[in-house]
């Protein structure tokens, strides 16, 4: 697996240059911005490096499974399927570590996140395939199955999400952006 400081720093750098690339005037979206300067970013590392990326992005997504990240995904977007809190996470991931581990320490700190230009759609998709699709450029060969362990259950006290009590006491943030619920 990836040492984690040098997993961060290909996250912070490509998301810094993706805003650089936005506040320049590029037309895409910061999240298709981001995905192109991870691509580039991804592509001197060595084929085992990239499986080394992959296995930390997805320790890093496994930590972030929890109910209280997804009621705020769930409460932020008006609803947050399965696949969609997995997009979720992947998303959470790109933000950079500064705010993947205050989000994970504050999950109303998401609050803050929306509606910005600089920050991505939550339920965003792709993300988790970049370093795949470097890996086949590379090799030629799609990157074999990890050995990665999903957890069965989130982590944490499960609530009803659909609850705008449990809502109001657990994310406050949220839940006076929103008193409904999101979009």
């Amino acid at each position: 697996m990836m040492e984690e400081k040098q997993f961060w720093q290909l996250i912070d750098a490509s998301r810094a240059a993706a805003i650089q690339a936005q506040e320049q005037g590029a037309e895409e979206d910061i999240f298709n911005l981001h995905l192109e300067s991870l691509r580039e970013g991804l592509q001197p590392l060595t084929p085992v490096d990239l499986v080394a990326f992959a296995l930390r992005f997805y320790e890093l997504r496994s930590r972030a499974y929890r109910w209280d990240l997804w009621a705020a995904a769930y409460w932020s977007e008006g609803g947050c399927s399965d696949d969609g809190f997995m997009d979720f996470r992947s998303t959470l991931i790109s933000l950079g570590k500064d705010w993947y581990y205050r989000i994970l320490a504050e999950p109303d700190a998401l609050v803050e996140t929306l509606g910005r230009k600089d920050f991505p759609y939550m339920q965003s998709e792709g993300f988790p395939y970049v370093e795949r699709e470097v890996y086949e450029q590379l090799t030629g060969k799609a990157m074999p199955d990890l050995p990665v362990k999903h957890p069965g259950e989130p982590a944490g006290e499960q609530f009803d999400f659909d609850d705008p009590a449990q809502i109001r006491k657990r994310l406050p943030g949220l839940f006076a952006k929103f008193p409904k619920g999101g979009p």
